[in-house]
């Protein structure tokens, strides 16, 4: 059987250049001091990175760098060596790519750093919406427009609206290599144990995590580490999402629309009260993703709150539970009538730099890693949604893949993170999600949140 993923299921009917007007400008060194003085982690010797590339440039090729969001242990990073590795080997420019591998904990912190000393490299991953915007109007990336229209076939291969949260003032900057949507993993065989259906409701989710926690179960794997604290902000916008729908984060994104909004105390009260209870991992505001990841993999928890990105992860762990009891479901809406708005967005964007002294051969890389072939390469060995629109061939699928494949078509509209609409707005509802885990009033932390907005806008 043979699906076609054709759309992304957007935020909104509105796009960036319809936006970007009404969102307040910052000047690029401003902004490059507040994200860098807003996350603590430091670079260190190499700032997390590692430089990787299985084919070498001999003394008579360009050197060409991309710095790719990932570490060696994260699954998918196999399949884009293998991309550019062919990419190394074919094609015309005589152009040798080599990767500079940086931590997801450290990538912000390194790239704005890099930016702030023009020192960033060729191409970039990228986030899409307010934090690429920040580059766009420093002057500091390259506009891809003319080559997508030169390259009718390429444009038009990109699933409808795909390209609109990397579009500023009606031109593309960056092109997504994936689409990623927040899920729940769950371990099918600690359901059938003690009888557990998926649930589709709010009040049945509560339900399954109250009669695991009956028998012994850790209901939840949950990372909430400094590092992390997007993981946590992720839980509770998926908790508004279903509170209030889209037009909550709309009127947030837009500035119309305030924090400390009932949608959002509810979502933050609900959050804090499962917290309460023991539905995640005991100590888990000091948990890491990976430590997460790994918990929910070897069956000491029965579900796990991420992305899609982590298929890839759950179906080659070392030592984790058999593959095949691995699912998926998307988060039930507190209140059904907003069932299917759920966070997501584009992902693994990339964008070419100034500083980029081939910005053709450049282009051909990102063209080569949409291609069928490689967008191929990323679903069927890496559980990575294609950003372009091809045949999928379900049999190639592995089944944790084809279950999340299959929940797609359940996804209205997709609300991406608040980090990636206002990067400095975005890092503060991080960090107030993160005192909501550990306790902080609810109607307060909010409440400073929405100062902290207002005195933005002033």
């Amino acid at each position: 059987m043979k699906v076609k993923i054709d759309k992304i299921f957007l935020y909104t009917n509105i796009t960036i250049r319809e936006e970007r007007n009404k969102m307040k400008k910052f000047t690029v060194c401003l902004l490059i001091g507040a994200m860098a003085a807003s996350m603590l982690t430091g670079c260190g010797s190499n700032g997390g990175s590692s430089d990787s590339s299985d084919s070498k440039a001999d003394s008579s090729s360009e050197t060409m760098t991309i710095m790719m969001n990932g570490s060696d242990s994260d699954a998918f990073m196999e399949g884009y060596r293998k991309i550019v590795d062919g990419f190394n080997e074919s094609n015309e420019y005589g152009v040798k790519v080599e990767i500079q591998n940086v931590t997801n904990s450290d990538y912000k912190t390194k790239l704005t750093t890099m930016m702030a000393s023009d020192s960033e490299p060729d191409i970039i991953f990228t986030w899409p919406l307010g934090y690429l915007e920040n580059f766009v109007n420093g002057d500091k990336i390259v506009s891809l427009q003319k080559y997508l229209d030169e390259d009718e076939d390429w444009k038009n291969s990109f699933n409808g609206g795909i390209l609109d949260p990397l579009t500023y003032d009606g031109e593309v900057y960056a092109i997504p290599t994936q689409q990623s949507t927040a899920i729940m993993y769950y371990n099918k065989a600690i359901f059938d144990k003690y009888g557990l259906e998926v649930p589709t409701t709010y009040d049945e989710y509560v339900q399954v995590c109250d009669t695991l926690k009956e028998n012994g179960v850790t209901p939840v794997a949950l990372a909430s580490t400094a590092d992390d604290a997007w993981l946590v902000s992720q839980y509770i916008q998926q908790l508004s999402d279903g509170i209030k729908g889209e037009d909550l984060f709309n009127s947030l994104k837009d500035g119309t629309g305030k924090w400390n909004d009932e949608g959002m105390v509810e979502a933050g009260k609900l959050f804090q009260e499962e917290v309460n209870k023991g539905y995640f991992e005991d100590g888990f505001t000091g948990v890491s993703r990976e430590e997460a990841q790994l918990q929910f993999a070897n069956g000491q928890t029965a579900m796990y709150f991420n992305g899609c990105w982590e298929i890839s992860n759950l179906d080659k762990k070392e030592n984790a539970a058999e593959a095949e009891n691995i699912s998926c479901f998307l988060m039930p809406a507190v209140n059904e009538e907003y069932a299917g708005v759920e966070v997501g967005s584009v992902d693994t964007s990339y964008a070419i730099t100034k500083n980029c002294k081939n910005v053709d051969a450049a282009v051909a890389l990102l063209k080569y890693m949409t291609n069928e072939e490689s967008t191929s390469l990323l679903l069927y060995d890496y559980g990575r949604t294609p950003s372009t629109n091809f045949d999928i061939d379900n049999s190639k699928l592995t089944p944790l893949c084809a279950d999340f494949i299959n929940l797609l078509g359940d996804v209205k509209v997709q609300t991406p993170w608040f980090d990636r609409v206002d990067t400095d707005l975005g890092n503060e509802f991080n960090n107030t999600a993160i005192g909501i885990a550990n306790g902080d009033d609810v109607q307060e932390a909010f409440d400073t949140l929405q100062s902290y907005a207002e005195s933005k806008s002033k």
